[in-house]
């Protein structure tokens, strides 16, 4: 029994009870309100989300589009129980890999499409949040400017140096004592590259607003204004970006910053239930193979030292 799951699990769940006990939400009352016009017009939001982003992650790694959707939904998934989008990434690398994808070129395009994910949101975010000079509310527009800034800087690097060898990355492998495996980060960059171009980035980036917007629609039956529903859409987007499992906490103080606290709860078991479904695919990552593929890098890592010497 892996404890440290159960408790990632629990989590969010008690995070979310005790925001109600400290603003005295009647979760009887509040469940009331999440009707199944509600629920299906979420659900149908989500997986249509899903699908769009899926279409992009097919083009980006070269896959069925079954597999990109299956990886989506797990990756979503893995965030209940892995903080931030580390967990997402290598979700998806691992439903990737099933393709007999090289798990270095999965891993590597995985973190490619969480950059997209996370730019346009984060954009999204700070155009469509009504500033209200609260101290919280700056603290999430930081966090989102700074998700932009990195995450720009990270992808225009790699793109910038593929395929040529840097003398600082390899000293700084050096001194971390991984010189052997930076063949590997050669090969990753090499493929971020080869999927991203100056028009496969417009439209990746079109289908990455595209999917949050869809999204956003699904809780017009709940709060009938849609841009308000973008509003708080890109409110839960935010805390995501912070590194716990299921933004516990973060989202909730998110969601209050623009809704009524019962509506904060209605909207927290909405995106919980619809991130589970994910782990209805848990089953078909082979953890055996990536044990493979994982062995087999240690392998050509110790063979490139000794070509290198």
């Amino acid at each position: 029994m892996n404890w440290k799951n159960i408790i990632s699990g629990i989590l969010p769940f008690l995070a979310l009870l005790v925001y109600s006990l400290l603003f005295h939400v009647n979760i009887i009352l509040a469940l009331e309100k999440i009707n199944y016009i509600v629920i299906l017009s979420f659900l149908s939001a989500y997986f249509l989300q899903m699908s769009i982003i899926s279409l992009r992650d097919k083009y980006m790694v070269d896959i069925s589009y079954k597999s990109a959707f299956k990886a989506r939904l797990l990756g979503n998934a893995s965030s209940l129980l892995i903080p931030g989008w580390a967990g997402q990434e290598l979700a998806r690398a691992a439903i990737y890999n099933l393709e007999k994808k090289n798990l270095i070129e999965s891993l590597s395009l995985s973190i490619a499409e969480a950059s997209f994910d996370v730019i346009s949101g984060a954009i999204l975010f700070i155009i469509i949040l009504p500033i209200k000079f609260y101290y919280i509310e700056f603290l999430y527009v930081l966090v989102a400017l700074g998700n932009i800034v990195g995450w720009s800087i990270g992808i225009a690097y790699v793109y910038s140096t593929a395929g040529r060898h840097v003398e600082t990355e390899k000293r700084l492998m050096k001194l971390i004592g991984m010189e052997k495996y930076y063949f590997l980060l050669l090969q990753g960059k090499d493929s971020i590259r080869n999927s991203i171009g100056n028009k496969r980035f417009i439209m990746y980036m079109a289908l990455s607003f595209l999917g949050y917007l869809v999204l956003s629609a699904g809780l017009y039956p709940l709060i009938p204004n849609y841009f308000y529903d973008i509003v708080v859409t890109m409110a839960y987007f935010a805390a995501t970006l912070f590194p716990i499992p299921g933004a516990s906490g973060v989202s909730e103080l998110a969601l209050a910053i623009v809704l009524p606290s019962s509506y904060v709860f209605d909207i927290i078991i909405l995106e919980y239930v619809s991130y589970a479904l994910g782990f209805i695919f848990l089953r078909e990552i082979s953890f055996s193979e990536l044990k493979k593929d994982i062995d087999k890098i240690k392998k050509d890592g110790e063979l490139y030292k000794r070509a290198d010497s």
